[in-house]
């Protein structure tokens, strides 16, 4: 999902490479789930690893994701009237797309999953690993310690993420956690 302020927000991960693949696009700030959600048109990658048909986008993104092994991944952009809500990703481990059933089934549930966030309230989570509370709790702690605006505060957490191959929300439960400061660059 994108939160009022712009941000990504998990709301939910089927498994842990769904996880991964979020967290991934989170901390590299690439990817399908960005570009549907930035489009609302679905991004439909049946080869991420590129060799079948030359495509070059989301270099970041495409070597995590072989190497968490996943061959294809699929973003569906949740909106509604002319709000994007965020997208439902799907991903697959062996390269391949989606047939005309599934592509059908999936803008479907994207809909269904729109339908049904306007209807409820916001999703909530007792998972202390789950964001936004968890990052965003962090990420004013380390506006704090770098003095600087929390979009560069958040910005500093994922690019810490990512050079450290770890999620977003384990770094930032560090920072939560005392296991972790940043500090102004000397630069």
């Amino acid at each position: 999902m994108i939160s009022s302020r712009g941000t990504p927000v998990l709301v939910h991960a089927t498994d842990p490479v769904s996880r991964a693949l979020e967290e991934l696009q989170f901390a590299v700030g690439e990817g399908p789930a960005v570009d549907a959600q930035v489009t609302g048109e679905p991004v439909l990658v049946g080869d991420l690893t590129g060799r079948a048909n030359g495509d070059s986008r989301w270099p970041a993104l495409r070597a995590e994701a072989d190497a968490l092994g996943v061959g294809a991944l699929f973003a569906f952009p949740i909106v509604v009237g002319s709000v994007a809500l965020g997208s439902l990703d799907l991903y697959r481990r062996l390269p391949g797309g989606l047939d005309r059933d599934q592509l059908s089934r999936s803008l479907a549930t994207a809909d269904d999953v729109g339908g049904s966030l306007l209807a409820a309230d916001a999703p909530t989570t007792d998972d202390p690993t789950a964001y936004p509370m968890t990052v965003h709790r962090a990420a004013g702690m380390v506006m704090v310690q770098l003095g600087t605006s929390i979009d560069v505060a958040l910005v500093r957490l994922r690019a810490a993420a990512y050079a450290d191959s770890s999620a977003v929300t384990t770094v930032a439960l560090d920072v939560l956690e005392g296991r972790r400061r940043f500090v102004k660059d000397d630069a």
